[in-house]
């Protein structure tokens, strides 16, 4: 009986250790991180402002006359003639329609820029996790989002990064 006792306490050790031995990898990748610190978002950032910056600054320019228009009818409205203050009117209207025209053209382009950079990154930054889980036999990467809590020692999102910045340099 003694003889059974023991051999039953060294099997449960013995399939705890394969247990063990078996039980997965785990890592998690913080998306806030990457998308704050990766020279590629920067990158991307920097791209859509010269690609856009000129036509917003455009608009803005655009908005400022509409104001100055705006505040000069108002100033002349009890003094200047009908058929010039219609005209001055007309005038105010067709700008505005104009600059919403082109704000709405220019927000639907940056959006879709956007969204298509956006892919290109975020497939980079699977690449890159697939890289590291393969390299470093990881059995499970989470996102940050999808973790209602994550030991830091499983966080490889210094190792994403990393090869993100290693990336963007060879470019």
């Amino acid at each position: 009986m003694k003889i059974l006792f023991n051999s039953l306490i060294l099997l449960l050790f013995v399939s705890a250790s394969a247990t063990a031995a078996a039980s997965p990898k785990i890592g998690y990748v913080s998306v806030e991180k990457i998308l704050t610190e990766a020279p590629q978002v920067q990158a991307v950032n920097d791209s859509m402002l010269e690609r856009f910056g000129g036509r917003k600054t455009e608009l803005q320019e655009m908005e400022k006359q509409i104001n100055d228009m705006q505040e000069d009818f108002k100033r002349n409205e009890l003094v200047m003639a009908e058929d010039k203050l219609n005209e001055m009117k007309d005038n105010i209207i067709g700008k505005i329609q104009d600059f919403k025209q082109k704000e709405a053209m220019l927000q639907q382009e940056v959006a879709t820029v956007r969204n298509q950079e956006l892919a290109e990154l975020q497939q980079s930054v699977r690449s890159i996790i697939e890289e590291i889980a393969k390299a470093d036999k990881f059995d499970l990467i989470l996102t940050s989002e999808g973790v209602a809590y994550a030991n830091e020692d499983l966080d490889i999102s210094d190792k994403v990064l990393e090869r993100m910045k290693k990336a963007f340099k060879k470019k």
